[in-house]
């Protein structure tokens, strides 16, 4: 094993000086020795045409004839294949002119993929005579490991120095992964790559699996620590693909017209009768056969290699149209090519499950014959509706399996994928209203029979390419991403339309001006002029739009880890506040009905924390993501509760609030319930902070009721306070340096008093930190007798009684009898001391008597 591995290295230390070094490259390019330029000048001769064969074929004539070639001649002779120059080619004779002539013109050059001089000038420098040494090589380390890991039902997917599609490179690499996985792309794989000085190896995710945290591959010097790592990650390769599984849809025949035939056979087949074994062809050599413009987006060859490497244990569900399903069955084995069959001749075995016709009513298929579908459980769901006996056989079906994510939709670096924005309108189509995988149109004339703005890129909308979705005033967000699955076309209901699948769901807020204020964006055609429903985005555009929307989705996803939400309920939360059930439920009550409370009390009853507690029961999670705090204070302001204007760069600019912004996450998440707890809620100017919005607060207009916002901007929508937003505010009985609540707050808040709780709980949480019985029943004893003072007090009330939470907030960190002086030291005597400031005498008294033995 280690024989092959150096004999690996000693090509790819060869090949890695060429790829680095351009300069080298041409050098060793023009001493290339008569024999092999005649060797090689044969084998591009006779090989069928290509731009980049014959970009080769006339490289090598140059050497031939003792001229030196170099990038710019490269380039020049790239220039005379795109313009199709016969005069030029006319030497080498009527068969390859042809062959240049009649090779289809596509949007891309034929050279997008032959950028490096590397790429061009590999298969001189890698010769047949390599290629079969270093296959020989690999496939014994391949063997070698199976053996040596003791990998019974696994095979090997073998990569040499050409690469994946020829495009040459300086290493090769090995993957190991089970047989019942068809393809490696769909597989975790035992991952060995063989750099020219080093080795890599663990475990890698196949591309099709969109699971990079898998991912574990690290450098070794050595084939032993190779192994090693290897061997310790066989069991979890193993688990992680027995647990994967997939789902298709197939369409057997032109409206479902083979179904009967395929069921009855226990297949799945595909036409493309033309083509030999699907496993015969690279990707590119695919799109020439087929004359594809952009093999990476085509639909055409992704539901060929789909149908070919789906692995076994798949589910495939057939389907008749776009809305209706035939049954559903699991793939048993892998493809093949039938010769012998008159047509359909490319052939998966089938354990088809079910036959049996739902209609869904509305489109959910994509027009393709083959493809992977995001609408599994809701075809799941129809199908157990239509007979419950189905559930079982599902639960069978994906016991122990896992489902992953679809991957994130990502722009093609080939230049031939167009990108798109389209605009839609919240009060006719909104986003939100769909679901992943949902497939919909968007018709190129409006309401009135007129063509939308611009028309023309409603002609030139193609199928693969991929479109941001955005809504527009007033949500003024992106929600989502969508690829094209046909162009512009007549439906009979809806007239010219273009069709899409919702390919991601976008959660994270990225709003307009977050927008506008990126780098690159400037001069995007959306932003120049945002009159229209279809714009033209470049792919530079479309790629810092994915990266802002990664950023936002990282930074999202980190904060909901830090956060560890899980699910909550009041009655099992070891943690929970000591209010009593029956308040609780009051609490929640008048939430719902008035949508805003105010919890008001003496020091230290926990209101704050109460509040907490209140959004995490009506929510049944602790999901704090969905939960704003604010503390109001003399100097808080319109401008930063709600819009105001504040310097931005050289300039000034509207900047939204944070009322404001938490609105907008609420408006666009209408299934869940938002919290905005204000702290200190009477020490603010209200009508100041609230401004107009003092109305849309009301239970009676939230959603309803809208307002042009003091700073809003002309096309600016107006503004309105959701339904699911609930105002929460606490308030400090005890604090007369302020006036009283003006009535307009009171009319619009319910007022819901805390109390002291020296109860059974209090008594419990304190046992549990290691206070003695007897200390605990005698704080209680001390703090009742005070606060029966102060309620007597014509001068305080109630409302200045010392709360629970003084002692329950204070850890005990030394002797019981030193942590209680501390708190009322340090804590209840200034507090007392402001409650009788006329009497400091009595203040004083107070603070003896709790401090006594």
């Amino acid at each position: 094993m280690q024989e092959s591995i150096n004999l690996i290295q000693a090509h790819a230390t060869k090949l890695r000086k060429l790829e680095e070094n351009e300069k080298s490259l041409f050098e060793q390019l023009n001493n290339l020795d008569a024999e092999t330029i005649s060797k090689l000048i044969d084998i591009f001769e006779i090989q069928y045409f290509q731009p980049v064969n014959l970009l080769r074929f006339e490289i090598l004539q140059h050497i031939k004839d003792k001229k030196v070639v170099t990038p710019k001649l490269v380039e020049e002779i790239k220039d005379k294949i795109v313009a199709k120059d016969k005069v030029y080619f006319s030497k080498y004779g009527d068969e390859l002119v042809d062959g240049l002539l009649n090779y289809p013109e596509k949007k891309k050059t034929p050279f997008v993929n032959w950028k490096k001089y590397f790429s061009v000038c590999f298969p001189f420098f890698y010769l047949p005579k390599d290629k079969i040494e270093v296959d020989s090589a690999l496939a014994k380390i391949a063997n070698n490991l199976i053996k040596t890991l003791e990998l019974k039902q696994y095979k090997t997917h073998i990569i040499g120095f050409e690469g994946a599609q020829n495009y040459g490179a300086s290493f090769c690499w090995i993957a190991l992964f089970p047989n019942k996985r068809v393809s490696h792309r769909k597989a975790y794989q035992l991952f060995l790559r063989i750099n020219s000085l080093t080795m890599e190896a663990g475990i890698v995710p196949g591309w099709d699996i969109n699971d990079p945290s898998s991912n574990s591959v690290d450098e070794f010097n050595n084939v032993e620590e190779v192994l090693e790592k290897l061997r310790n990650s066989r069991e979890i390769t193993q688990s992680k693909n027995d647990s994967l599984i997939d789902y298709w849809k197939f369409a057997p025949g032109e409206n479902g017209n083979h179904w009967d035939d395929f069921y009855n056979e226990g297949i799945m087949a595909m036409g493309w009768d033309n083509l030999d074994n699907f496993n015969n062809y690279t990707t590119e050599e695919l799109a020439d056969v087929l004359n594809v413009t952009n093999s990476s987006t085509s639909n055409y060859i992704s539901n060929i290699e789909n149908f070919r490497d789906a692995s076994i244990g798949d589910v495939v569900i057939a389907n008749k149209g776009r809305s209706k399903c035939l049954g559903i069955g699991v793939i048993e084995g892998e493809y093949i090519f039938d010769g012998k069959r008159t047509e359909f001749k490319h052939v998966r075995k089938i354990k088809w499950l079910i036959n049996e016709l739902i209609d869904f009513e509305k489109p959910i298929f994509r027009p393709d014959t083959f493809s992977p579908t995001l609408k599994w459980e809701y075809i799941k769901e129809k199908y157990i509706t239509a007979k419950s006996s189905y559930e079982r056989l599902f639960s069978n079906l994906e016991a122990e399996k896992v489902v992953l994510p679809p991957a994130k939709v990502l722009p093609n670096d080939s230049g031939a994928q167009n990108y798109w924005w389209l605009n839609a309108n919240p009060k006719i189509w909104r986003v939100d209203s769909f679901e992943l995988g949902d497939i919909q149109s968007y018709t190129s004339h409006n309401a009135k029979g007129n063509k939308r703005r611009v028309y023309k890129y409603f002609e030139k909308v193609k199928p693969g390419d991929l479109v941001i979705g955005y809504e527009s005033t007033p949500v003024k967000q992106i929600k989502g991403i969508f690829e094209i699955t046909e162009e512009l076309h007549y439906d009979d209901s809806e007239g010219e339309t273009i069709s899409f699948e919702i390919k991601e769901l976008i959660k994270s807020t990225i709003t307009w001006d977050d927008l506008k204020e990126t780098k690159g964006l400037e001069n995007c055609e959306v932003f120049v002029n945002n009159q229209g429903s279809l714009f033209k985005l470049t792919s530079e555009e479309f790629e810092i739009i994915r990266d802002l929307i990664d950023e936002r989705n990282i930074i999202d996803e980190k904060e909901k880890a830090e956060l560890n939400i899980k699910e909550y309920s009041f009655f099992s939360d070891k943690d929970k506040p000591f209010i009593e059930e029956s308040e609780l439920i009051d609490i929640i009550d008048s939430l719902e009905a008035k949508k805003n409370v105010v919890l008001q009390g003496p020091p230290g009853v926990g209101k704050t924390f109460v509040a907490k507690k209140i959004a995490y029961e009506m929510m049944k999670k602790n999901d704090d993501t969905k939960i704003e705090m604010v503390q109001f204070h003399q100097s808080y302001s319109y401008e930063d509760f709600i819009q105001g204007i504040r310097p931005s760069d050289e300039s000034f600019k509207v900047k939204s609030g944070i009322f404001y912004n938490f609105c907008r996450n609420a408006e666009s998440d209408p299934e869940n319930k938002y919290f905005f707890i204000i702290d200190e809620i009477n020490r603010g100017n209200l009508s100041k902070i609230f401004g107009e919005l003092m109305m849309l607060i009301e239970t009676d207009k939230r959603g309803k009721y809208k307002v042009h916002l003091t700073y809003s901007e002309k096309d600016d929508s107006p503004f309105s306070v959701p339904a699911n937003l609930y105002l929460i505010g606490t308030m400090n009985t005890a604090d007369r340096s302020l006036a009283i609540v003006d009535y307009a707050l009171r009319r619009r808040f319910r007022f819901i008093p805390l109390k002291p709780k020296f109860n059974g709980k209090f008594v419990e949480l304190l046992s549990s930190q290691g206070f003695s019985n007897d200390f605990i029943h005698g704080i209680i004893a001390k703090i009742s007798s005070l606060n029966d003072k102060i309620e007597s007090d014509k001068n305080l009330g109630k409302g200045f009684q010392i709360g629970h939470s003084f002692f329950c907030a204070n850890k005990k960190s030394k002797p019981e009898k030193e942590w209680f002086e501390d708190i009322v030291k340090y804590e209840i005597a200034p507090l007392l001391e402001e409650y009788w400031f006329d009497d400091i005498e009595k203040s004083q008294t107070e603070v003896k008597l709790l401090l006594s033995e």
